[in-house]
């Protein structure tokens, strides 16, 4: 049995992204010790259209949290870094509500 604390209260966190009057949230879901998703919920059509590089930004970002469990030293292109960095910042404020 491992006697480490636990890092998150497991459960789904999400944090609201604005933009230009659209609104969508980022959504964690972490179990104690692993975050085990990240995704865009409520982003309408045409939000998506607007921001073309909004869902595989996140999927660049998800992947590295999910093969380090962690959102430092997160790397992105220059071209995706507004969106990156929103996004990031979005994670990283849904994973400080699943603090224990």
């Amino acid at each position: 049995q491992s006697s480490e604390p636990a890092l998150y209260t497991a459960g789904v966190y999400s944090t609201a992204i604005e933009l230009n009057d659209n609104t969508f949230d980022v959504q964690v879901t972490v179990d104690t010790n692993h975050i085990n998703a990240i995704e865009l919920v409520n982003l309408s059509e045409s939000t998506a259209a607007m921001y073309p590089l909004m869902e595989p930004s996140l999927e660049n970002i998800a992947t590295q949290i999910y093969s380090t469990q962690s959102t430092d030293n997160i790397t992105y292109s220059d071209d995706s870094k507004y969106t990156s960095m929103l996004l990031l910042e979005a994670i990283k404020s849904a994973l400080a509500k699943a603090a224990p």
